[in-house]
């Protein structure tokens, strides 16, 4: 089979496996499936675009059909997500040039090897791509849906965290009243007067009964002000994402692993079939003497 052929189908893996990874994302992120099925499959079709991006990497020679495939890879990234162009265009951007400096890199460490050591090869470039491959699945999972939509929904402190976080300002809180109570228990309408109570339900929605302590009271206005402030609705969103961000630069190490080790394997049945092969050339080795 000719060379250039056998780049094309290699280029051509590449492009098919990023589409079905840009799928498996899509359908995790924007159709809300986080089904564990879901999941370990993503993961599986994410090992295999970094299978054919390795071996395209090492194996392909032809730039033009290097980078043409990964740039159509990121065309068909385009064509799923589109809501924030602007955004997902700098990603692509940082994705595209994450991979030309990988190549670079892998290209450059199996040029010096004598003896062919196709973990260093691989380990020379793939981190810097993975690090750009988690910075744009955080914006495809900033941009999603779930996200966007999160200011439209009430945020609720659970009650016993709330409680737990509140125990050591009890007596500030006490302090601040018109009259000083024993505890947070006491029966809030005993330190409010009539038209304090009125206030509170016209403006904040928030009605106080004998049934109602000081820490409810709290709680309540607690709550009111969360929800009334639009800080939360970009603060929480970023901070999810830079979460997500940090656990797949974590999840990123093993996942080099599996996709180095699957990588050589693959390799390996590739030369048993003969389509690729070792080709031995003479070095230059750099000494130093006296």
């Amino acid at each position: 089979m000719p060379k250039k052929i056998k780049e094309i189908i290699l280029g051509a893996a590449v492009v098919l496996s990023s589409a079905v990874s840009w799928l498996m994302l899509k359908s995790i992120f924007y159709r809300g499936n986080l089904s564990v099925e879901i999941l370990i499959s993503a993961f599986g079709v994410f090992v295999v675009w970094g299978i054919a991006l390795s071996l395209a990497m090492l194996l392909i020679k032809d730039k033009k059909i290097l980078y043409g495939s990964f740039i159509l890879s990121l065309i068909i990234f385009a064509m799923f997500f589109n809501n924030e162009p602007f955004y997902y265009l700098i990603a692509m951007i940082i994705l595209f040039a994450a991979f030309a400096v990988a190549v670079i890199k892998i290209k450059k460490e199996e040029e010096v090897q004598v003896s062919l050591d196709f973990y260093r090869i691989w380990k020379r470039g793939l981190p810097v791509f993975v690090t750009a491959l988690a910075i744009i699945i955080s914006a495809v999972y900033y941009f999603s849906p779930a996200l966007a939509n999160l200011h439209k929904k009430e945020i609720i402190i659970p009650r016993k965290i709330f409680d737990t976080i509140i125990n050591p300002f009890e007596s500030l809180i006490r302090a601040r009243l018109p009259q000083e109570a024993p505890s947070l228990d006491e029966k809030a309408t005993t330190f409010l007067k009539a038209e304090e109570i009125k206030t509170l339900k016209d403006k904040y929605g928030i009605a106080i009964t004998d049934k109602e302590n000081i820490r409810d009271l709290v709680y309540q206005l607690a709550e009111y002000q969360i929800n009334s402030t639009e800080a939360y609705e970009t603060a929480i969103p970023i901070g999810l994402a830079i979460a997500l961000f940090l656990a797949l630069r974590i999840a990123g190490i093993f996942y080099a692993l599996f996709v180095i080790l699957f990588s050589w394997l693959v390799l390996r049945l590739l030369i048993l079939v003969k389509f690729a092969g070792f080709d031995k050339e003479t070095k230059e080795v750099a000494t130093v003497k006296l």
